[in-house]
């Protein structure tokens, strides 16, 4: 199987596309597969284009749940917004897609329903596994007592898992939190801070000396491009087979 990996969207449906079709990606292809590693909303302006295209070939999608669709579940859930909705474009989001919608009351509940918003998030999964990959959003949950690798990781609580997506992937390359035998592909933190991570001196954060581009190694590969920032979305492109569960 050939998987075309994105990650934090983040509403951006225009550069989605286009830097998935850049890649080779087609959506008639039996053999290609798109995987996003969470954070589909907030703060860009196209959240509903999303929502269209990932439903309407939604055999063609893995969707790793980010802490954005948290964000996003918990404002649905509650169905009033709260300082943390605004700091973090969730809110945003619900006003993009009511705009279409035109309720004149502002329902959260009902835009998730109407939008197809919730069937999106009912998708998501807490990470997906191939022969020799992990996809994930932040991290893969950790021993927090001792903050190293944990060989029971993948029967970890939702609570756990939900942690972990808000996890540094900076803090666990350089604490060597790894999966043996297997790379971890993440989203959540922006490539360019791993990469000023590992050479201060060459590259920033921000700035004209931030690089956006994949973080790869051996154990991992992070591809946030920090699209709000950078106006791009990383698509990597990797074969291997699945797992028969």
């Amino acid at each position: 199987m050939k998987y075309f990996v994105c990650s934090d969207i983040h509403g951006f449906y225009t550069e989605w596309i286009k830097a998935l079709k850049k890649k080779g990606f087609k959506l008639n292809n039996k053999n290609h597969k798109v995987i996003i590693c969470g954070d589909m909303f907030d703060r860009g302006h196209q959240p509903q284009n999303i929502i269209d295209y990932i439903l309407d070939h939604k055999d063609k999608f893995i969707l790793i749940r980010g802490n954005h669709e948290d964000l996003i579940q918990n404002l649905i859930n509650r169905n009033h917004e709260i300082y943390i909705d605004q700091l973090n474009g969730t809110e945003e989001t619900f006003h993009f897609l009511n705009s279409d919608l035109l309720f004149d009351k502002f329902d959260y509940q009902k835009i998730a329903k109407q939008s197809r918003l919730q069937e999106i998030l009912d998708l998501c999964m807490n990470y997906y596994e191939t022969e020799h990959y992990i996809f994930v959003h932040g991290w893969i949950p950790i021993d927090e007592d001792y903050y190293k690798y944990d060989e029971e990781w993948r029967y970890a609580s939702e609570k756990r898992f939900e942690k972990a997506r808000w996890a540094n992937p900076v803090e666990m390359y350089n604490k060597k939190i790894f999966e043996k035998d297997k790379t971890i592909v993440c989203g959540h933190w922006h490539c360019s801070a791993l990469w000023h991570n590992l050479d201060p001196d060459k590259y920033s954060e921000y700035g004209p000396k931030a690089n956006f581009e994949p973080f790869i190694t051996k154990e991992m590969i992070a591809i946030d491009a920090c699209t709000a920032y950078s106006n791009k979305v990383n698509v990597i492109v990797i074969e291997d087979n699945e797992i028969d569960y």
